[in-house]
């Protein structure tokens, strides 16, 4: 997941690749642009720091409203994850039924709509455990919602007890309308509660957060995970890949699975025995 994303930043963003540059293109109103350039633009060197490359230019210019209020959703897709299941933007139309579920998402100011690789990983990896564990989907915990996409993917895929946590209100507004949207608010439990308060156990965990903040949760994700358990791990970057392992197994968790797309990589891990 992006700095962008990280910080909540409520634009329309869109990019673009041409003549040996990539342009990322943010609409942001002018009373929210100078509280954020300075955050934007310490992000950006960061990221070119990782990557050895020259920071990126910042230029600001004026546009109508009318011009950039919903230009973003021109660019979000309709995302296929085999026969089993179509993730699509509310404000999209299928032309023909796709023959399975569903789920319509309208983000907001919350992550997730299924364009984000690492969100994509996590739904990869969702198919793989109701084909081979569909024992785990019992009881579902979606640590960081966000939309809710990844919760009402496991409800649609047959889970049983759900259970969607955000520590932002806004995400847990969000995913309860969309939940609501897609005909199944009366099978998730949202809440604010963190982890550590959240009470039971789960057959399934996902969480597809930062890797910082997944590092601080290693404890309790074992700790919350059921006997033969599966958890659902995304939002790290390849090159975080190895030493998060490496946590996660001095916490008592075993890499059962990996995914990877472009940068981005996922796992599923079990208790270790």
């Amino acid at each position: 997941m992006t700095f962008l994303e990280a910080m909540n930043i409520p634009a329309a963003v869109n990019a673009s690749v041409g003549a040996g540059r990539s342009v990322i293109s943010l609409y942001i109103e002018n009373h929210e642009w100078d509280d954020l350039r300075e955050n934007i633009v310490k992000k950006l060197r960061e990221i070119a720091g990782i990557f050895d490359v020259p920071a990126p230019e910042v230029a600001v210019r004026d546009l109508e409203e009318a011009s950039w209020r919903d230009a973003w959703k021109r660019f979000a897709r309709v995302y296929r994850f085999g026969s089993e299941l179509v993730v699509k933007p509310t404000w999209r139309r299928l032309r023909k039924d796709p023959g399975c579920p569903v789920i319509s998402i309208d983000p907001r100011m919350a992550f997730g709509t299924g364009g984000h690789a690492s969100t994509r990983l996590c739904i990869h990896h969702l198919r793989f455990i109701r084909r081979k564990r569909p024992d785990c989907l019992e009881s579902v915990l979606d640590v960081g919602t966000g939309s809710g996409i990844l919760a009402i993917a496991a409800v649609l895929f047959g889970a049983g007890r759900t259970v969607a946590t955000d520590i932002d209100p806004d995400a847990v507004r969000v995913a309860r309308e969309n939940a609501a949207l897609n005909g199944v608010a009366e099978h998730i439990r949202f809440t604010m509660d963190p982890l550590r308060e959240i009470s039971g156990r789960f057959g399934l965990i996902m969480a597809n957060i930062f890797e910082s903040v997944l590092i601080e949760l290693l404890d309790d994700f074992k700790r919350r995970l059921a006997k033969d358990g599966m958890l659902v791990v995304s939002g790290l970057l390849a090159s975080q890949g190895g030493g998060f392992v490496e946590k996660a197994s001095a916490a008592g968790l075993r890499k059962r699975r990996q995914r990877r797309a472009g940068s981005w990589i996922s796992y599923v891990f079990e208790a270790a025995r």
